[in-house]
């Protein structure tokens, strides 16, 4: 079953990194930052239901992300399980994928 909030391809991008046998790649990584600043622009109830505890802990997860490839790493790890879980948060849609 197909999303209505999200086209198919961004569907794959998503369904990628919320698969956990994926190693996220930089490129993903980035397309998924845009998706979420474009959510958050678009003042998706997601993001606008949250507490304040909540939203300050995704703002570190997408910071920490944000960072790391800054630096050009690759995330691993606990940033790759927070990154995870704020997706599946964050993208209700996430149940069809």
């Amino acid at each position: 079953m197909e999303s209505k909030n999200i086209s198919p391809p961004a569907n794959d991008h998503l369904r990628r990194l919320l698969d956990p046998s994926y190693p996220p790649r930089r490129e993903d990584v980035l397309w998924v930052l845009d998706f979420i600043k474009q959510k958050v622009a678009d003042g998706a109830p997601e993001w606008s239901g949250l507490d304040r505890p909540q939203l300050l802990e995704h703002f570190a997860c997408f910071a920490d992300m944000s960072l790391i490839l800054l630096h050009r790493q690759v995330p691993y790890g606990p940033e790759t399980a927070c990154f995870r879980t704020m997706l599946r948060q964050l993208i209700p849609e996430h149940q069809n994928l």
